[in-house]
């Protein structure tokens, strides 16, 4: 997440404050139908490290169940969208959390304060929606990415100019599809002979899949990804079950296309081999639907992805945030 904004800070009022002589001066309008192809070619743009189809934009913007367009503007000038920025305000145990998603500025507009601009205005308007504090880039369970890649150090000096702190680090795995066919017979075998069969879901699983996450406290972030698989066609979901009893999950473009998770298994069966067989069954339909490789997103165990498919650490992201106070609007 994170474009490069490159932005000199200057405060503004009203609209924006730019010279009439140099530039028409910006109309500010919330992300809409109309703009969402050209806003994302700004995205594609300013966020080379991060670009998205049509789809997985549609996806992380208007198809967030907690879009708020008053969250989501976009400057446009000329009929071109030249600066925008997305943030989300979430209901979560009973607070409001707050996070920008995703945000940048045209490369030949850097430097007149359009960040800031927006940054300002988004800053207010989770204020105003009861968020005491400001994330960058980890806005789950829909998120771009789940931090802010320091690659975009433009983007990572300006927060920092604005009072937002490190406040933690999370990493992506890769695992190269090609040097394996991901098939574990022996343990497919060994987990059989236990009443366990792991196969992708059905859409008559979704009783057993819910009453899973029931059962195993999984978080309401987890359900939306997991669901958001099951949907596409065909599900890029596989589940360990025994007796009808789904005892283990995993997915893959949840969250982006080609990144995987998230994986679970019930508590009482851990270490016996069912996660890694639902994790290799993923692996296998992520080759066969062509991808080359397969990002382990926001990774947790990593000693178990090395050893498993031989993941290496590819992307580092780190966690930002500002404290909100009246004073910032």
């Amino acid at each position: 997440m994170g474009g490069q904004p490159g932005d000199s800070g200057e405060s503004g009022t009203g609209c924006l404050e730019l010279e009439a002589d140099e530039v028409k001066e910006p109309v500010c309008c919330p992300l809409s139908e109309d703009l969402l192809e050209s806003v994302r070619q700004l995205h594609n743009e300013t966020c080379v490290y991060d670009p998205l189809d049509r789809e997985t934009f549609r996806h992380k913007t208007l198809e967030d169940p907690d879009f708020d367009p008053a969250l989501a503007p976009v400057l446009v000038e000329d009929k071109r969208p030249v600066a925008w920025m997305m943030a989300v305000c979430r209901q979560e145990d009973g607070r409001v959390r707050a996070g920008v998603k995703m945000f940048g500025v045209a490369p030949d507009r850097r430097g007149m304060g359009l960040a800031h601009q927006l940054l300002r205005h988004v800053e207010a308007g989770c204020l105003a929606r009861g968020a005491v504090s400001l994330d960058v880039g980890f806005t789950r369970p829909n998120y771009l990415t789940a931090g802010i890649d320091p690659r975009y150090t433009p983007a990572v000096a300006f927060l920092m100019r604005r009072g937002y702190q490190r406040t933690g680090e999370t990493f992506n795995m890769d695992v190269d599809l090609s040097t394996s066919d991901w098939q574990a017979p022996e343990l497919e075998e060994k987990l059989g002979s236990q009443g366990l069969v792991c196969r992708r879901l059905t859409p008559q699983d979704r009783g057993a899949l819910e009453a899973c996450f029931d059962r195993e406290g999984t978080s309401a972030g987890w359900r939306y990804q997991i669901l958001r698989a099951a949907s596409l066609e065909p599900p890029r979901v596989f589940i360990a079950e025994r007796e009808g009893e789904v005892v283990a999950f995993a997915a893959f473009d949840a969250v982006r296309p080609g990144w995987f998770g998230p994986m679970a298994t019930s508590t009482g069966l851990r270490g016996g081999g069912i996660g890694t067989l639902v994790y290799l069954r993923c692996l296998q339909d992520m080759k066969s639907l062509g991808y080359q490789v397969a990002v382990i997103n926001a990774v947790g165990p990593l000693p178990f992805y090395s050893r498993v498919s031989g993941a290496v650490v590819s992307r580092v992201f780190w966690r930002m945030s500002k404290q909100l106070a009246p004073s910032d609007s």
